[in-house]
């Protein structure tokens, strides 16, 4: 991660009632006032991973931006712990705009967001209906939608439906009682884990023990009872409003390949939008690969200062 052109900083700020704990990455080259760039990361990600890359480059490039752990996960407070919830995450991004908007660097007129992963799915909510994001940026995008996920889950493993459903009955065990069953985020042998597939379970498993010489907050697994929201939210209807000028950077093997970029693309009524889908390219080379982070973070610092002028 590149460290010679920022400040970084652990903030804190409230959402829903909790603490949430998140680091401000500020360029070191004084100013009156600069635009901000909050991020939202992966499927049950913390602020340490893909955000902190973005970030970093980000500042670099001259924006303050701000990663957090959301709600239940890493240093952010929230019970049950690990718990996934696409309205969890969209509130707390509102508050993490609120809180940038009120920072003395930040001019509030040049905001905008970042969403990696699932992040896309759910900073696109959040830009379709707040006015003080200015420009979005998407990448590596896991949309939220059914035609996606019943492909997504069309290995050996559980269903959709499947899915849903167990975390239904999870969701109904812990109201009936309290109780809190737990999945695997990924796993090599067992098909039932949240993302089951052997490239994502090698990006991720590293982090279970230490990543940039700091023992990692990231953990292998996320309360079942998250398959019945996670897996029912409906990228598409957000995606009709959103009206933020929006760049769109996938590659030809992320998931959903091209046409999942392609179809939230469409749907999308924002006059000006980019559309850049990257040849040859697996999903998680976005997370941490600086031959594909690189040319990506230019093309975010491009569409930003495009933008948010």
């Amino acid at each position: 991660m590149p460290t010679s052109k920022q400040d970084v900083g652990k903030i804190q700020f409230i959402s829903g009632g909790e603490t949430i704990v998140g680091l401000l990455f500020k360029p070191t080259a004084p100013a009156s006032k600069r635009p901000g760039i909050v991020l939202l990361g992966p499927f049950g990600y913390v602020k340490e991973q893909s955000p902190a890359e973005y970030a970093a480059r980000l500042a670099n490039a001259g924006f303050v931006a701000l990663i957090f752990d959301s709600r239940c996960s890493g240093e952010s407070g929230g019970m049950p712990r690990r718990h996934e919830s696409p309205a969890n995450k969209i509130a707390d991004a509102q508050a993490a705009i609120d809180f940038l908007a009120q920072r003395p660097e930040i001019d509030p007129a040049r905001l905008g967001a970042l969403g990696i992963c699932q992040g896309c799915s759910e900073m696109i909510a959040v830009a379709a209906t707040d006015p003080r994001i200015k420009a979005i940026a998407l990448v590596s995008g896991q949309y939220l939608y059914a035609e996606n996920l019943h492909k997504f889950f069309s290995g050996d493993g559980p269903t959709l439906h499947e899915r849903i459903a167990r975390g239904r009955a999870a969701l109904a065990r812990f109201h009936d009682n309290g109780h809190v069953d737990y999945t695997e985020v990924v796993s090599l042998t067992d098909k039932s884990a949240g993302l089951p597939w052997p490239p994502i379970h090698d990006w991720y498993m590293p982090w279970t023990t230490e990543k940039w010489g700091k023992p990692s907050r990231w953990e292998n697994r996320y309360t079942t009872m998250s398959d019945a929201e996670v897996w029912t939210f409906d990228v598409d209807e957000h995606a009709r409003k959103l009206k933020t000028p929006t760049l769109v950077v996938h590659g030809e093997m992320s998931d959903g390949g091209p046409e999942a970029a392609e179809h939230v693309y469409a749907l999308m009524p924002a006059k000006h939008k980019k559309l850049h889908i990257v040849p040859g390219i697996f999903h998680t080379r976005f997370y941490d690969d600086p031959l594909v982070i690189e040319p990506t973070a230019g093309q975010l610092a491009d569409w930003f200062q495009s933008h948010l002028v």
